[in-house]
């Protein structure tokens, strides 16, 4: 079996995948005792392992790796990927991005899939039906705006997700909502079709902490994926596996 380690700068995620199949997710707090108590017991049946990490790795990690007796693959600029990546800064593109498109290219080969990750900041990543990677845009999250209009101002609050009744916002509240939300909503929908235009047969991905949030308010068709970028890394892992 696969065991795929994505370490966030706030969680750690453990994925155990028996072929392309998902069979076990834990996610926890860099610190946290569980990683340890809920890993150890099957890591006797892991054959192979990536990790793809954003900062060193913690200890309970280290005592993972230890257990398991093999030599894990570490994501880096410089690992083989099932897809042509055609950016021109590839140091700098973010694992998170290069693993979600992976795995479109495992759910969809030989399709134009974008792949919209709503998380802190949010990105946008194309693949074309020949499996090259075009490259993406990146835009502040959700909660990331909501917080710069409260850093940056003297008077306007710091406000969370909610609803609204009206295109316009009749007050601070519902103007700051609609600013940020309906903002977001239009972008994204810019983005698909902008890109509809070009790609008729585009598949939209949708993953991230926001997704759920987004999903119906976004034009369809969406699919939305909250796993998408642990499929990514298993199929790394699985297309290197092949090639040694």
């Amino acid at each position: 079996m696969n065991l795929v380690i994505d370490i966030g700068n706030t969680r750690v995620k453990l994925a155990l995948f028996k072929g392309q199949e998902l069979i076990f997710l834990l996610s926890e707090e860099p610190g946290s005792n569980k990683i340890w108590s809920e890993a150890k017991s099957y890591l006797d049946q892991v054959s192979q392992c990536l990790i793809s990490s954003v900062s060193d790795l913690p200890e309970v990690i280290r005592k993972i790796l230890q257990q398991l007796h093999i030599q894990p693959l570490y994501l880096s600029e410089d690992t083989p990927l099932p897809f042509t990546n055609s950016y021109h800064s590839r140091t700098t593109l973010g694992y998170d991005r290069i693993a979600a498109i992976a795995g479109a290219c495992q759910l969809h080969p030989g399709k134009d899939v974008l792949v919209i990750d709503a998380g802190t900041a949010i990105t946008f990543d194309l693949k074309n039906s020949r499996e090259e990677y075009l490259g993406g845009n990146i835009s502040p999250g959700l909660s990331m705006r909501f917080r710069a209009l409260h850093d940056y101002t003297t008077k306007l609050p710091l406000l969370n997700t909610g609803e609204t009744s009206s295109l316009l916002g009749n007050d601070t509240r519902s103007a700051i909502l609609n600013g940020v939300q309906k903002g977001i909503i239009f972008e994204t929908n810019t983005y698909i079709e902008s890109l509809r235009n070009k790609y008729p047969e585009l598949v939209v991905l949708l993953t991230g902490g926001d997704s759920h949030f987004f999903d119906n308010k976004l034009k369809k068709p969406i699919f939305v994926l909250s796993n998408l970028t642990l499929l990514g890394l298993n199929f790394i892992l699985r297309y290197n596996a092949e090639k040694l």
